[in-house]
Parts: structure tokens; C-alpha cells; sequence
């Protein structure tokens, strides 16, 4: 079923998204369900497999959508007069302190600065591809400490 799927798969999730590496990460978790959900994997069928892939392509996007509008926050800054969204934003620069500093700097660049990926690219002295993919892994990093409810003054443990 995998041999036989695999390519399908992939193809549909990245004509959707894209992005290579966040394709290939659905199209595993497409597969690993297969497994989980059925004694006899080879019985399922395409349709299936992409409906699952596609679902789990949405909840990702609608994932990052959400982490996106806080990090915007960040840019807000003084705009931010909400009690809420000034916790927000306090809660997203803990995040950022956490992450690796090359990280730090393209999410900053991207969504603070608002430069495009080719002029990170220009910037850092970078391939597009390779702005692409440390962005990617950035965010989710960034993600996964925003999801984390032990974030707490800056450092996890």
C-alpha cells in the first residue's frame, strides 16, 4: 500500500501547501494512521488516504494561522493596549527567547520586518530553499513552545 500510494499522497498534500518538508511530514503521519486505524492497511484506499492528509494538512495551517497572529503581536508593540494581547505578546518573546538565535532572527525578519523569503535569502547570504526550510523549522518551534503550557519566564524545563 505504501509503494503503491506514497507518491499520490505526497504530490496532493504539496500541491496544497508547498512547502517540501511539512509534504513529507503529513505524508508520514498519513501513513502511520493507515496502520493504527486498520488490521489490513492494503484495504484502504486512496481516497481515504488523502481525505486523511488532508485533514491533517488543515489542522497544521490553522495551527500555524493562529501562532502567525501572535507573533504579529510582536510587531505591534506599543499598539498592543489590550490586557490580553500584551500577555500575548509577553508569552510570544519568552517563546522567541527560548528559540535558537537563527531562528529567532528569521522569524523576527519575516514577521516583525516583514521581508519576503528571497530578501532573508539576500539578507543572510542564504539560498531561497534554505530560508525556506529554517523558517519552517522555526515556526514550528515556535509552535510547539507556544503550545507548551510550562512556557514560563523564558527558559523551559
Amino acid at each position: 500500500m505504501y509503494d503503491r500510494h506514497v507518491e499520490t499522497v505526497y504530490r496532493y498534500v504539496h500541491r496544497r501547501c508547498r512547502d517540501h518538508g511539512l509534504a513529507e511530514d503529513i505524508t508520514q503521519e498519513t501513513f502511520m494512521q493507515a496502520i493504527r486505524s486498520t488490521d489490513d492497511p492494503s484495504s484502504l484506499s486512496i481516497g481515504w488516504l488523502q481525505t486523511v492528509a488532508r485533514n491533517r494538512l488543515f489542522d497544521v495551517l490553522r495551527r500555524e494561522t493562529r501562532h502567525e497572529a501572535k507573533l504579529r503581536l510582536i510587531g505591534a508593540g506599543a499598539a498592543a493596549t489590550e490586557e490580553r494581547d500584551i500577555a500575548e505578546r509577553l508569552r510570544v518573546e519568552r517563546a522567541l527567547d527560548v528559540l535558537p538565535v537563527h531562528y529567532r532572527l528569521v522569524l523576527t525578519l519575516h514577521y516583525i520586518n516583514g521581508l519576503t523569503v528571497p530578501a532573508m535569502a539576500e539578507e543572510l547570504d542564504r539560498t531561497v530553499k534554505s530560508v525556506e526550510g529554517l523558517l519552517t523549522r522555526a515556526r514550528r518551534d515556535l509552535a510547539a513552545l507556544l503550545d507548551d503550557p510550562d512556557l514560563e519566564g523564558g527558559r523551559r524545563g
